[in-house]
């Protein structure tokens, strides 16, 4: 079952898993890190500032668009003729 912050993208997630654990032990190279332990950093990580990266990606979609429009309303105030 996939969670709303989970991605789809296995590759991604291995990596992300493997440079988890590398740092943990890089920290601390007494203890072992397993993959479900990066795993449930990976999760309460993504749970907790996923959503706030995704609303700030939507606003910056909203922004462009928003420019986008001006520019045309613009180009096309440009073509209008004196009656």
């Amino acid at each position: 079952m996939l969670r709303k912050w989970d991605t789809e993208n296995e590759e991604l997630q291995r990596k992300l898993l493997n440079e988890i654990i590398a740092r943990v032990q890089e920290i601390d190279d007494t203890s072992a890190v397993g993959v479900i332990a990066a795993q449930e950093i990976v999760d309460i990580v993504t749970e907790n500032i996923g959503p706030e990266i995704y609303n700030k990606g939507i606003a910056d979609a909203k922004k462009m668009i928003v420019n986008k429009l001006a520019d045309i309303e613009i180009d096309i105030s440009t073509l209008e003729q004196k009656a």
